[in-house]
């Protein structure tokens, strides 16, 4: 059984509870798991998705708008990310993230029954929730995805994608650093400081995660047409990490389903901009249309 920390932080007029444990993959490992709970009876309930090289603890000052309004929240690392095991910036497989997102989802309707239940994507965890979007089924209310890595805003060349496609067979766990300029994270100083003395962040990424990750972006857009679940697609459009351009090529090949929100002058990640408060309205104004 897991243990539950529990923690009670008092939050203007309500009371949020906090509890962390870990889940247990298929292959036996630890997948950190938290939990951001109104002491009032939950309206909605989020299971959150983090980004490439970060965990799910760096969301905390932006869900605090949402437990507010009454809206828990259940975040996990990913394997190789924050306190889940794992070689930094190395996967199993892309279809093992999926199935982590999978365990994350049953948690969250276990411990939130019959609450609606919507699924948030950031970065990278856009690029997974779109893809177990189109590929697996789990019953759920909406999905929220921001900043998705589909596409770089600055694709590496030709050659050097069938490098990494090359060596992802033969080396597929070796690490490289990224590149990721954190500049580019906010425009907001003080959240780039942040990050970067982070002891949970870190910059490595393995041939076989860069390779999956391009590969599932460049199918998730060829087939973003077949979602069938309500979408709030958010992206800043002076972002220099991950293409708005894509986003906007998802939105426009299914305007039933995806509702395309960009942030002018707004960098990569947009819970963590200067617009924050204004961020977090359109999310839950969002959220209480659908429920």
């Amino acid at each position: 059984m897991p243990k539950f920390t529990i923690f009670i932080i008092g939050l203007k007029k309500l009371i949020m509870i906090q509890s962390e444990f870990f889940l247990i993959t298929k292959s036996e490992r630890k997948i950190y798991t938290k939990t951001w709970t109104p002491k009032v009876s939950p309206i909605a309930v989020i299971t959150l998705v983090h980004g490439f090289g970060e965990h799910c603890l760096r969301y905390k000052p932006y869900i605090e708008y949402f437990t507010n309004q009454g809206i828990a929240f259940l975040g996990f690392d990913l394997q190789g990310h924050g306190q889940s095991d794992g070689k930094r910036g190395v996967i199993i497989s892309y279809d093992s993230m999926l199935d982590d997102m999978f365990l994350a989802l049953e948690k969250t309707s276990e411990l939130f029954p019959n609450v609606p239940h919507f699924i948030y994507g950031h970065s990278m965890g856009g690029n997974i929730v779109l893809n177990y979007l189109l590929q697996r089924d789990f019953k759920l209310n909406g999905a929220i995805i921001t900043s998705p890595w589909l596409e770089l805003t600055k694709e590496p060349a030709l050659m050097l994608k069938k490098m990494v496609g090359f060596f992802q067979k033969f080396i597929p766990n070796i690490t490289i650093e990224s590149g990721l300029d954190t500049t580019y994270i906010s425009t907001v100083a003080k959240e780039v400081d942040k990050y970067d003395s982070d002891p949970l962040n870190h910059g490595r990424i393995s041939f076989r995660l860069f390779h999956e990750i391009n590969q599932r972006g460049v199918w998730a857009i060829e087939n973003a047409q077949n979602l069938k679940l309500p979408v709030l697609l958010m992206h800043g459009l002076a972002d220099q990490i991950t293409s708005p351009n894509a986003s906007a090529k998802v939105s426009n090949s299914n305007k039933v389903f995806i509702e395309y929100q960009t942030w002018e002058g707004k960098y990569h990640e947009l819970h963590n901009e200067s617009n924050r408060p204004e961020v977090a309205a359109k999310v839950i104004e969002w959220i209480k249309q659908k429920i």
